[in-house]
């Protein structure tokens, strides 16, 4: 402190240590409760430009983690046409098809043993989704995926191709919620 020309010991240390443990306190309460900064302070829905940045990222990326996939399967893999995965379009009411979707690709990286990265792609979806009070938040569904090994890779590559159609035919809307 010398450096800078302030003397230590010519501050009355009576007013100045209340003053420091408060704003310790305040200082602390408010870096651990409070907002982060530049953090938005409300829950907003993505606006129309945001959204359509995001589908654009998630039709690249679904197409790309379908491609990678059967790229790199051995064989050929059946597409498994009993597997219906929901597609949506945006909006309130496609929360309910967008929590089994994020099921699905959740249940495909634990089939894969983390091989296959679907966590960006699940973190997109829950960027688009609307989080106004009028929406309904559905609960994630349970899904299992096959144990045997063939049914795996059917399954997985199921999944990654209807998520990538989906995802293709998707239009973005000037709204959402």
């Amino acid at each position: 402190m010398r450096s800078l020309g302030l003397h230590c010991d010519s501050l009355d240390n009576r007013l100045t240590k209340p003053a420091w443990v408060l704003l310790c306190c305040i200082g602390t309460l408010l870096a651990t409760c409070g907002p982060s900064f530049a953090a938005p302070t409300t829950n907003r829905a993505p606006t129309a430009n945001m959204t359509k940045i995001i589908l654009e990222h998630l039709k690249l990326e679904s197409k790309e983690l379908y491609e990678d996939y059967k790229k790199n399967s051995s064989g050929e893999v059946p597409i498994d046409q009993s597997l219906q995965l929901p597609c949506f379009t945006l909006g309130c009411h496609a929360s309910a098809s967008i929590s089994i979707i994020q099921a699905y690709l959740e249940e495909v990286r634990r089939l894969s043993e983390n091989r296959i990265d679907t966590s960006k792609v699940i973190k997109r979806l829950r960027d688009i989704t609307c989080s106004d009070i009028s929406c309904s938040n559905p609960t994630k569904p349970s899904i299992s995926g096959p144990e045997k090994f063939y049914e795996r890779k059917s399954f997985k590559l199921t999944v990654l191709k209807q998520f990538s159609d989906c995802m293709e035919k998707l239009k973005p809307k000037d709204r959402i919620c």
